[in-house]
């Protein structure tokens, strides 16, 4: 299995036991996140095993990897979640000896919205889904886009809708 991003709260997206385990931790961190938890997770697709890293490693090529502390918070694997909240990125450990990394969707957002102008990519959901359907274009035929721009684009479409519902969004695999 891939990459997916998911939006939505620690007991919609991960089985009983995990959820409450991974939910008191977010307490303990960051106060109670009982808010989050009221609206059903949704998904935003599945990545290919090199998606992420082909993402982080392009904007790196074209900005600072200072300004970029929240895309590349979460590590080459990306698996972790943006906090709908201004935090410094920050792994947490969790009861079974692993760790949670965590970092701030606003400034997730930001990082994104300064890669779009650079790349001259859209940011609005509707030209978002057009990027990820190119391929299926009966005029142009099967043509693909870069690996990290369909990245960039699952990933901002899932970024949107956790600011919409003030939500997590959690990337899984």
């Amino acid at each position: 299995m891939g990459l997916s991003f998911t939006v939505g709260g620690t007991r919609g997206t991960f089985e009983e036991g995990f959820a409450q385990e991974v939910a008191c931790v977010l307490d303990n961190a960051f106060g109670a996140e009982g808010d989050w938890e009221g609206a059903a997770p949704r998904q935003f697709g599945e990545l290919g095993d090199t998606g992420w890293a082909d993402l982080q490693q392009q904007a790196v090529q074209v900005m600072d990897r200072d300004a970029l502390p929240n895309l590349l918070a979460l590590g080459a694997e990306g698996r972790g979640v943006y906090l709908p909240t201004h935090v410094q990125a920050v792994a947490l450990p969790l009861p079974k000896g692993e760790s949670l990394r965590c970092a701030s969707l606003p400034g997730l957002r930001r990082e994104l919205a300064e890669l779009a102008e650079r790349w001259e990519l859209p940011l609005d959901d509707d030209a978002l889904r057009d990027l990820i359907n190119v391929g299926q274009d009966p005029d142009d035929g099967w043509v693909a886009e870069a690996p990290e721009v369909l990245t960039f684009a699952r990933l901002v479409l899932a970024a949107n809708e956790a600011v919409r519902r003030d939500c997590p969004l959690w990337l899984l695999g």
